[in-house]
């Protein structure tokens, strides 16, 4: 990628994002609506003795299947926006392995797994992601620890969302998360983030930390105001909350569009021609490379061209649970884009008291657009699609 694609998607970040115009909101929905109807399929396909990196790529497929079908006249650019990742109990987020051998799991029953992908329309992101587990017996609740986290993380998650509005703070949002996680005796992951994103941007400097940390992670305290749109990834743990990172390799990069080097290997010169024309400055797993290619991503990383996505580890005991969707804030308000998925069948210990603050802050409503319209349509076309999409109440 040279130095005028970097000023170009810069440019594009910067001026396109104006969310009064029904353009760019629909590129959105459309985004939305693919990423939700990929999750719903991956999670679908979660069972006890399934490999990960075969779901993985079942998700990846799902979504470039879609986004090979639309917008093609004017060469827009679209498709995966986070590639498909699966992280399993105490392994927080950030895992999409090649499937080789020595990077892959099996699901197991018991497992407590998250989900999390994206897709992009002419740049315009949408991500999610939900908990599972894996229950031995699906007539009965699951019970205990897996299920208080699993609790904690979505009413957290639900919490965060009403209070992302015109006017509040992303003080006001990591403190919904805390209150409710702290209910069902668990804890926010540190070193885990929500963010404002933009066309072509995952991450601007308006950060939400599951976990305030400013003296390791100093960030700008803000207000939300019209026009904004956001990615709200709430991570909480059954333990408390502190993680490190894991022995194995990062398996997901992105490309840094702020260093060059002049690369020695083929392999790696290779590695980086596919990197720059098939993600541009998206995520991706190193299972999606071209098998020859992947053996040049290790020089691409030990010179900064390439910046990991690590995995990082709570406690073996821990177990972590996510949910995550992408949220619009217009001058009439707040709008989810991702709908939540069912939740599994669980059992917590705890409750919500009926006094605190976290129910008071439920009883909030919040909107919610139906999931599926742009899928739905599609499929009307005629194209062949993966499936059927989604039609979810809040």
């Amino acid at each position: 990628m040279d130095q005028a694609q970097v000023e170009l998607y810069a440019q594009k970040s910067d001026i396109d994002n104006n969310l009064s115009d029904p353009t760019v909101i629909a590129k959105y929905r459309l985004a939305a609506d693919i990423a939700q109807d990929a999750l719903t399929k991956v999670v679908a396909r979660v069972a006890a003795g399934v490999k990960v990196s075969e779901l993985c790529a079942f998700g990846d497929e799902v979504i470039l299947s879609y986004t090979s079908k639309v917008y093609n006249k004017n060469s827009v650019e679209k498709g995966i926006a986070f590639p498909t990742m699966i992280s399993i109990n105490d392994c927080v987020e950030f895992n999409s392995p090649t499937g080789d051998a020595g990077d892959d799991q099996v699901l197991s029953v018991g497992d407590v797994v998250k989900i999390e992908l994206g897709a992009h329309i002419d740049g315009y992101i949408a991500t999610n992601g939900h908990t599972v587990v894996i229950n031995a017996n699906p007539s009965a609740p699951v019970e205990g620890r897996a299920a208080d986290v699993i609790c904690a993380a979505y009413f957290a998650a639900e919490a965060a969302l009403r209070m992302i509005k015109i006017g509040n703070s992303n003080v006001q949002v990591q403190e919904a998360i805390a209150e409710a996680a702290a209910l069902f005796n668990c804890s926010p992951v540190q070193g885990t983030t929500s963010s404002e994103i933009k066309r072509y941007v995952l991450a601007t400097d308006k950060l939400i930390l599951n976990v305030p940390d400013q003296e390791n992670r100093p960030v700008q305290d803000f207000i939300f105001n019209a026009n904004e749109a956001y990615t709200l990834n709430v991570l909480i743990s059954s333990g408390d909350g502190y993680c490190s990172e894991g022995l194995q390799k990062p398996n997901v990069f992105c490309r840094n569009v702020h260093q060059n080097y002049n690369l020695k290997l083929k392999a790696a010169r290779a590695a980086f021609n596919e990197i720059s024309t098939t993600f541009g400055v998206f995520p991706f797993a190193t299972r999606a490379l071209d098998t020859r290619n992947r053996l040049g991503v290790t020089e691409l990383a030990t010179h900064q061209l390439l910046t990991p996505y690590p995995m990082y580890y709570t406690r073996l005991s821990d177990k972590v649970a996510q949910f995550k969707m992408t949220v619009l804030v217009t001058a009439n308000g707040t709008t989810r884009i991702t709908p939540a998925l069912t939740l599994p069948y669980v059992h917590s210990a705890y409750t919500i008291p009926e006094d605190s603050n976290t129910a008071r802050i439920m009883r909030e409503t919040v909107k919610v657009v139906k999931g599926g319209k742009a899928v739905s349509g599609i499929e009307a076309q005629g194209v062949a699609a993966p499936g059927e999409g989604m039609d979810v109440d809040m």
